[in-house]
C-alpha cells in the first residue's frame, strides 16, 4: 500500500520506518507552513508517485491533507480536546471529524473527547504511540547514582506536584530531565532542593541509561498527554507511577505494572513512590510487569500493523483477521 504520512512538527519517523519494514510504500510529507495543502497536491498530481492513503498528524496536517483532495484520509489529532485551543482551530477539527475516513485516538481518554465531539464510534480506532524496544530496554548501562532515584522527563506544570510528593520520600533523590528552573525555587520552599536534581533535557538516545538508574519513574500529568514517557519507562523494565488520564491510565495497570493515583495530589503521589521504594519484591514484580507491557503491547511493530488496519478500513478494503484482532 501506498501511504503518505503528513506531518506538522510530529516525529513521524520511526512509525514510517515500522510501515516500511512491513512492506509499504511510505513517504513522509512536512505540511508546516502557508499552502501546505497546494504543495502536496501539486506533488501528488505532477509526480510519479500518489498515496492511496493519507495518514495526517495534527490538525493542520489534517486540513493540508484535506486541501490536497486526493486520497481517503486517517487522521490522528495527538490531543484533541486540550483547553486553551483557538476557536479557528476547533472549527477545523470539528470539519476533520466529519470528513476524515477514520479518526485516530491516542488513547481511550482522546477517544471519548472524539465521541463528545460527536464521530461515530465505529470511525474510531485506538492506537497509541510505540516504543522502540531495541532502544529502550533493561539491558546495558544505567546512569551512575549513589541512593534510591526517582525519575520524571519533560517541562509541565504537574512537575510541580513531584517536588512537593518528595517531602514523603525523605531517603531518595529525584532527577527531573528538562525540567524548568522555577522548580528550583520551590524545591528550596519544601526543604527538598537537596534531593531535586534538575539535569537538562538529554538526546533521545541517552534516555534509556537514565530510565535504567531509576528505580521508579513517575509520568503524573493533569491531561491527557502526548509523550510516550511511561512506555518508555516500561520498556526499560521500570515501573510507574502516575496519573488516570490519557496514555498513563491505558499503559499502567494499576497495582500491577505500576500505580495510578489522582491528579494534582502530591501526597498521594509520595505515599505512593515511598510504598514502591520500600518494597522490593513488589517494585521487582511490577518492573517485571510493566517490562512485559511493553513488550507485549507497545513495539513499534505492532503499532504499524494497527496503522494498517484502521488505513485499509479507510480505503474500504478488508482487513486481515490478525490486524483486525490487533485492533
Amino acid at each position: 500500500m501506498r501511504i503518505g504520512v503528513v506531518s506538522a512538527g510530529w516525529d513521524t519517523g520511526e512509525l514510517a520506518g515500522a510501515l516500511t519494514g512491513l512492506g509499504h510504500d511510505v513517504r513522509e510529507y512536512d505540511a508546516a507552513g502557508k499552502r501546505a495543502g497546494e504543495r502536496l497536491a501539486t506533488d501528488w498530481a505532477d509526480g510519479d508517485w500518489a498515496p492511496e492513503v493519507v495518514y495526517a498528524h495534527g490538525w493542520s496536517a489534517g486540513v493540508a491533507s484535506l486541501a490536497a483532495g486526493t486520497a481517503p484520509l486517517v487522521q490522528a489529532f495527538h490531543g484533541i480536546g486540550a483547553v486553551g485551543k483557538p476557536d479557528d482551530r476547533r472549527a477545523y477539527e470539528r470539519l476533520i471529524c466529519r470528513i476524515a475516513h477514520r479518526i485516530v485516538a491516542g488513547s481511550t481518554d482522546e477517544a471519548g473527547e472524539l465521541l463528545r465531539l460527536g464521530v461515530p464510534r465505529a470511525r474510531i480506532t485506538v492506537i497509541p504511540p510505540g516504543v522502540d524496544c531495541e532502544l529502550f530496554t533493561p539491558v546495558g548501562e544505567p546512569q551512575p547514582r549513589v541512593r534510591p532515584r526517582v525519575l520524571a522527563t519533560g517541562d509541565e506544570p504537574w512537575l510541580a506536584d513531584l517536588v512537593r510528593a518528595m517531602r514523603m520520600v525523605p531517603d531518595a533523590e529525584c532527577v527531573i530531565l528538562g525540567g524548568p528552573p522555577a522548580l528550583a525555587a520551590l524545591a528550596e520552599r519544601c526543604r527538598v532542593a537537596d534531593r531535586i536534581v534538575l539535569h537538562p533535557a538529554v538526546p533521545r538516545d541517552a534516555l534509556p541509561a537514565w530510565y535504567r538508574s531509576a528505580d521508579v519513574a513517575v509520568c503524573a500529568p493533569w491531561r491527557d498527554p502526548s509523550g510516550r514517557a511511561p512506555i518508555e519507562a516500561m520498556a526499560c523494565g521500570v515501573p510507574v507511577v502516575g496519573t488516570a488520564t490519557g496514555l498513563v491510565r491505558d499503559a499502567v495497570i494499576d497495582g500491577l505494572t505500576g500505580e495510578l493515583v489522582p491528579a494534582r495530589d502530591p501526597r498521594a503521589l509520595g505515599i505512593s513512590i515511598r510504598g514502591l521504594l520500600a518494597d522490593d519484591v513488589r517494585r521487582f514484580t511490577a518492573a517485571t510487569a510493566a517490562l512485559d507491557r511493553a513488550r507485549q503491547v507497545y513495539p513499534w511493530q505492532r503499532i504499524a500493523d494497527r496503522t494498517v488496519a484502521a488505513c485499509l478500513e479507510a480505503c474500504g478494503r478488508t482487513v486481515p483477521v490478525e490486524a483486525d484482532a490487533l485492533s
